[in-house]
C-alpha cells in the first residue's frame, strides 16, 4: 500500500522536526528525518500531544529500523524486532521502478563499493536523493540488488551527505568511517546526476554494474 501523504505528515509535524535538530545540535538531521521519511514512533502508534512541540526521541522507517535520541546522541536500530512494518504504510512513490529509471528521477547519487566482511565478495551500495527529495538505498550483495533503508548509510555518511546536495560534480571520500554495512574496504564516492562522462568512464573501469546502471540512465 502506498500513500503520498509523507509530506503532509512531516508539514504536520514541523515544528517537531526542527526541535530534534535543534536539541541534537547536528547539522543535516532536520534533512535526514525528512530524506529518510522517518516518523516519531509515538505519533503513529502512541498518544498524540497537543499543545507544544513534543521531542519525539523515537523515530522509525519504512524497513521498521528505529532511530532513537539517548541523551544528544543518536543511535540507529537495523530490524528493530519492537517495530511491527506491516503496520507502517509505504510512502515511497518510486517503489518498485528500476535502479536506471530511480537515477533518472533523482539529482545525487552516493555510492560505496567495497567487499563483504565475511565472503569478500563485491558489495555496492547506491543511494540516489530523487527530485522529490527523498532518499532510496539499494544494496548489491551476493550477486543482486535489493532495496534497503537508508539508514543503513550511518549517521556520519548520512551527514556527509546533507552537507553535499547541491554538489556540481563528483567527489570521492576516502574516509573509511563513511564504510555502509556490510561493505568493508572500498571507497566512497558522491556525484551529481547525469553522472559526467569523466565519472562514468571512471566506473566503468572499476564498477561496471554501477556504470551499467548509471549509464542506462543517461539514456
Amino acid at each position: 500500500m502506498i500513500s503520498p501523504s509523507i509530506e503532509r505528515l512531516h508539514h504536520k509535524l514541523n515544528k517537531h522536526i526542527q526541535l530534534v535538530q535543534a536539541y541534537t545540535e547536528l547539522e543535516g538531521m532536520e534533512f535526514i528525518i525528512r530524506a529518510c521519511r522517518l516518523k516519531p514512533y509515538d505519533y503513529l502508534f502512541g498518544e498524540r500531544k497537543i499543545g507544544a512541540p513534543t521531542l519525539y526521541r523515537w523515530w522509525v522507517d519504512e524497513f521498521s529500523n528505529s532511530l532513537l535520541l539517548k541523551k544528544k546522541k543518536i543511535k540507529l536500530i537495523h530490524n528493530d524486532l519492537r517495530v511491527d512494518r506491516k503496520q507502517i504504510v509505504s510512502t515511497d512513490l518510486y517503489y518498485g521502478l528500476s535502479l536506471d529509471r530511480v537515477a533518472k528521477m533523482s539529482r545525487l547519487v552516493h555510492l560505496v563499493a567495497g567487499k563483504d566482511e565475511d565472503l569478500y565478495q563485491d558489495c555496492y551500495l547506491l543511494t540516489f536523493l530523487g527530485i522529490d527529495e527523498h532518499l532510496r538505498s539499494y544494496l548489491y550483495w551476493f550477486g543482486e540488488w535489493q532495496q534497503v533503508s537508508p539508514l543503513i548509510m550511518g549517521m556520519r555518511s548520512l551527514q556527509l551527505l546533507a552537507d553535499h546536495t547541491n554538489i556540481k560534480y563528483y567527489n570521492q571520500i576516502g574516509n573509511k568511517e563513511n564504510y555502509a554495512i556490510p561493505c568493508v574496504q572500498g571507497e566512497t564516492w558522491i556525484s551529481y546526476l547525469k553522472a559526467s562522462d569523466s565519472f562514468l568512464k571512471l566506473l566503468s573501469e572499476r564498477y561496471e554494474v554501477i556504470s551499467n546502471i548509471l549509464g542506462k540512465a543517461e539514456e
